[in-house]
């Protein structure tokens, strides 16, 4: 599996919910293998809008966009969603660190943020919360 296919319907997916629901704080695909790992994709989000509604609506919410979005090659690889409040503090410390601006693709070859010191992921979206 070439992994920018995932990303790319990963984006997709978090553009049409950016639509329906708001802005996000957070978004970003992390994988503690690497970034060519080919499986245990975990998506982590964070935004205004999924501190209103709480950590399991929320991931209901996504969980069924992706699945209704996403091409069949890049279900498997994705194998969870994690939703954060936007006061953690590994979301504060992503977004002070690497602001990213939507429809941004940016590899992190080391994640080091709210004691995470390994992985990898890719940055979708990373604006501080005002």
């Amino acid at each position: 599996m070439y992994i920018f296919t995932l990303v790319g319907d990963v984006q997709k997916v978090i553009g049409n919910l950016r639509k329906q629901y708001g802005d996000f704080t957070l978004v970003m695909l992390y994988n503690s293998g690497g970034l060519q790992a080919s499986s245990s994709w975990n998506l982590i989000v964070s935004a205004p809008w999924t501190d209103e509604l709480g950590v399991a609506p929320a991931t209901s919410v996504i969980a069924d966009a992706l699945n209704k979005g996403l091409e069949l090659q890049d279900k498997g690889p994705l194998s969870r969603v994690t939703v954060l409040r936007t006061n953690d503090p590994f979301v504060l410390e992503m977004t002070a660190l690497y602001p990213v601006t939507p429809g941004s693709q940016v590899p992190i070859p080391q994640v080091t943020a709210g004691q995470i010191t390994e992985g990898s992921g890719f940055l979708l979206y990373s604006q501080q919360a005002f």
